[in-house]
């Protein structure tokens, strides 16, 4: 199975170290063998005295599911949690993996409607109204799904009746556990969001980023990471969020952190560390 794997960030969660990983566009920091891949990125971490026990597989397209199903197994094996945060629906080989072996699904919402969703989270994704009814089939066949809502962005999620509506869509799936982040604007997500917002809502983006909406190219002094809000608007967006979600009954990381360790069943084998004789033994 050939797929470039990369890892993408790491946050803190309840157990350690959590690392969100997924298919990358870049072949050169990326790993071609999603076996060999995890043992590098793992074992990279662990060297240095980091050992990752939570391991989030971000899937963004359907062709995904084929070495997402290959790195369950293999995570699951050596006692990572796995958690798949996806913006697709699952195929049923990769249910029946997250069945057996207990994980969480993060569902990948970013906005109502269609095409912002698509600007916000990539072409490949599906609509929230298809990902809340295919979580209804997954908390039927006995997975625990949470919400990832991002990325909130001032202007589009600052339009209180659409994001109202969202999150009760999300309570009347079923679905009570959420996780709010407030996004960057990287030039790829403006070129996405101004195709499909009018013109004073970009230019009011754009500005309240900080970001000279007059200028041949905004995005001139923009590191390829984005540019973020100035911490008080990024305050006011996630707070206010927060409290229309609370509102409808939701919770925003319940157990503290955004893998949502609440809903793990705790079947995962026990940890077994990479740095061992037989590191690549089976990694081919």
């Amino acid at each position: 199975m050939r797929a470039v794997i990369e890892p993408f960030h790491a946050f803190t969660a309840c157990g350690g170290t959590a690392l969100v990983v997924g298919r990358g566009s870049s072949a050169v920091r990326g790993f071609g063998d999603v076996h060999m891949a995890l043992a590098a990125i793992l074992g990279a971490r662990e060297a240095d005295g980091d050992a990752v026990r939570v391991v989030v597989l971000r899937i963004a397209r359907r062709d995904d599911a084929a070495w997402a199903r290959e790195a369950l197994d293999w995570l699951a094996e050596r006692g990572r949690r796995v958690v798949l945060r996806t913006a697709v629906v699952l195929s049923r080989e990769l249910q029946a993996a997250a069945r057996r072996w207990g994980c969480t699904i993060l569902l990948e919402l970013a906005h109502r409607r269609p095409k912002l969703s698509a600007a916000l989270l990539g072409a490949t994704t599906e609509p929230a109204a298809a990902l809340l009814l295919h979580a209804q089939l997954l908390r039927r066949v006995g997975l625990e799904v949470a919400v990832h809502l991002a990325p909130l962005l001032p202007v589009v999620h600052e339009d209180r009746d659409e994001t109202v509506a969202l999150l009760r869509h999300i309570a009347a799936a079923d679905i009570r556990d959420i996780h709010l982040t407030v996004g960057r604007l990287t030039r790829p997500r403006w070129e996405s969001l101004r195709a499909v917002l009018p013109r004073r809502l970009g230019t009011s983006m754009l500005r309240t980023f900080g970001l000279d909406a007059g200028a041949p190219d905004p995005f001139a002094d923009v590191p390829l990471t984005g540019q973020r809000l100035v911490p008080l608007a990024m305050a006011s967006l996630y707070h206010a969020i927060r409290l229309e979600a609370q509102s409808e009954g939701l919770r925003i990381d319940h157990c503290g952190c955004p893998a949502q360790c609440h809903l793990d069943p705790q079947v995962t084998p026990d940890y077994v560390p990479l740095l061992t004789p037989d590191l690549f033994a089976d990694a081919g």
